[in-house]
């Protein structure tokens, strides 16, 4: 099962930036919608194309494998 580690990376770069990250600003800053961020965080292996994956490893400046996980 791959898995999106979407309240992980928001932790860390909330910890990186030293303030509070909500989703609305993940969503304006990184281009993904609010709806599919919050389907995402409820959901982590809810299927999501990879333009979105595209857009959220580039927001967090992580590697795919910091954002996205395989589990058995």
């Amino acid at each position: 099962m791959i898995k999106i580690n979407l309240n992980q990376q928001i932790l860390i770069k909330a910890a990186r930036d030293g303030k509070n990250l909500t989703i609305d600003q993940v969503a304006s800053d990184s281009g993904v919608s609010r709806i599919t961020l919050l389907r995402l965080k409820a959901e982590p292996t809810r299927s999501t194309s990879t333009d979105i994956i595209d857009k959220l490893c580039s927001y967090f400046e992580c590697e795919l494998h910091d954002l996205v996980s395989y589990e058995k």
